[in-house]
């Protein structure tokens, strides 16, 4: 049956669910079929929009999340747990660079009031969080972008390149070896990119159904990446990359 390219392809779907890179050369030897017959077979799914090609193979389309205010209200344990381990991580900062994102929210939650610690955000959620719990906070203006919840635009982008900040925390639509981070918004990957330059160290938070996906627009390279908190359980997703990779 796996002369059948419908066959074929669905079974390329499945792996692609399960979070699996397509590596075209060893599918085309696996199922007894031209390397060709693969490649035609990674095109039908990309034109569908189940796959995105890379070179040697595809990798699995990360889906447009939902607007913020309707994920801020469903609770995820495993967004918990990156968002505690973040904030051991950027324990001795005292000036944070904050984006938006359910987990950079969980995260601004649990942020504490000392001495000299200022967060800046484009996000009216993280700013509200981070000022209920007494931190200081400056904000980024500009258009509010609905699928992010950050605000965007030009205002934005002038303010990023006018900060400084020991730490920017990222989230992130999809996180891939060779795309890099990714996100949904044309806007907010300019954004995302103004922060990480404005910072010293980039640290980025990404649930395993983020990584090794990628979004339909790069953000910032893998190498600009100091750091990734995930619960991706895979060993090796980013190869030989100097990326610190911290597992909860």
């Amino acid at each position: 049956m796996l002369n059948v390219p419908e066959t074929r392809q669905q079974q390329l779907m499945a792996r692609l669910a399960n979070g699996e890179q397509l590596v075209a050369q060893d599918l085309a030897v696996e199922f007894g079929v031209s390397l060709d017959t693969i490649r035609r077979d990674i095109i039908a799914l990309e034109r569908q929009g189940k796959a995105q090609r890379v070179r040697g193979g595809a990798v699995s389309t990360a889906p447009a999340a939902a607007p913020l205010q309707h994920r801020i209200t469903v609770h995820q344990r495993a967004l918990d747990a990156i968002a505690e381990r973040a904030s051991k991580s950027i324990d001795d900062a005292d000036t944070l660079l904050l984006d938006g994102g359910t987990t950079v929210l969980s995260l601004a939650e649990r942020l504490q009031p000392k001495p000299g610690l200022l967060v800046m955000t484009p996000s009216p959620w993280v700013a509200v969080a981070c000022q209920k719990n007494g931190v200081d906070v400056f904000m980024l203006g500009g258009q509010l972008s609905v699928r992010g919840g950050v605000n965007v635009g030009d205002s934005a982008l002038l303010a990023a390149a006018s900060l400084y900040a020991d730490v920017a925390v990222l989230g992130a639509c999809g996180l891939d070896a060779e795309f890099g981070l990714s996100v949904d918004d044309f806007q907010e990957a300019h954004l995302k990119h103004a922060m990480s330059r404005a910072a010293k160290r980039t640290l980025v938070l990404a649930s395993r159904e983020k990584v090794g996906r990628r979004a339909r627009h790069r953000a910032i390279a893998l190498e600009d990446i100091d750091c990734l908190i995930t619960d991706a359980e895979e060993e090796g997703v980013f190869g030989s990359s100097a990326l610190e990779v911290l597992h909860v």
